[in-house]
């Protein structure tokens, strides 16, 4: 699951990086206040890359004597940052921006160019959120569970993050696309403005639930059902066992 989670971390990066440098050049070029909220956006996912990666890494870290139990726990500890940098970075920030577009409204720019690169940032966000999705369906097939059941008890929050940043990415495009095309059809620029607004409210929606997801593995949240059955067989198995009673677990890692 590491090396699948790792490839769509990865690929998220590539993709986010690609979409925030076009994005900024497009906001520059319009004027767009949605464009600029998709560009923080952008940016913080990027940054929200690199830290999920270095959860992924330290989180491989062998046990000390410092900390007996290992460093699964740091991909938690990294997702609940990630959480904080997405709502102050992506979902304040866009709020924000529509509130100075409100008050100061700026005319718009060769507004084709902004279409254009939120078509191309469509297809970058696509292709992103179809490599996590493809992980997420083979760790479901390796379980031999349905991809529904597989989420709701998904417990690696680098993969979950990806998930929800992706899906988040392609409503707030909508959302930009919605605003820069009525901008441009009415010449009224409170709608750039409140494209600007729903992306904040996205982003604050998508930080809380991560964030919430954290806090429940950071406390100690129990594994799954299917592996609390699989660790009940197990001790029953052992010599001189007769019968597992009562069994409590916590999840430590993925």
């Amino acid at each position: 699951m590491s090396e699948g989670t790792t490839r769509a971390v990865l690929a998220a990066f590539a993709g986010n990086l690609a979409i925030a440098i076009t994005k900024a050049i497009a906001a520059y070029v319009t004027g767009s206040g949605a464009l600029v909220a998709e560009t923080a956006h952008s940016i913080a996912d990027s940054i929200n890359q690199i830290l999920l990666y270095v959860g992924i890494r330290r989180s491989v870290q062998p046990p000390t004597n410092k900390h007996p139990l290992g460093h699964g726990k740091e991909r938690y500890f990294w997702a609940l940052i990630v959480a904080l940098f997405l709502f102050f970075g992506g979902g304040i920030f866009s709020i924000y921006e529509a509130y100075e577009r409100l008050t100061h409204p700026q005319e718009l720019g060769a507004v084709w160019v902004g279409f254009v690169v939120l078509g191309l940032s469509m297809a970058f966000e696509t292709f992103s959120l179809s490599v996590a999705v493809r992980e997420v369906r083979h760790a479901a097939g390796e379980a031999d569970i349905p991809v529904r059941r597989f989420l709701e008890q998904l417990r690696d929050p680098a993969l979950r993050t990806v998930l929800y940043e992706d899906s988040a990415a392609l409503a707030g495009l909508v959302a930009a696309l919605a605003g820069l095309g009525l901008t441009a059809l009415t010449g009224d620029h409170r709608f750039d403005a409140l494209a600007s607004a729903v992306i904040g409210a996205i982003l604050i929606y998508v930080a809380y639930q991560l964030a919430w997801s954290a806090r429940g593995l950071i406390v100690g949240e129990a594994p799954p059902d299917e592996v609390l059955d699989v660790l009940r067989a197990a001790i029953a198995r052992e010599p001189g066992v007769d019968k597992v009673i009562d069994l409590r677990a916590v999840q430590m890692g993925t």
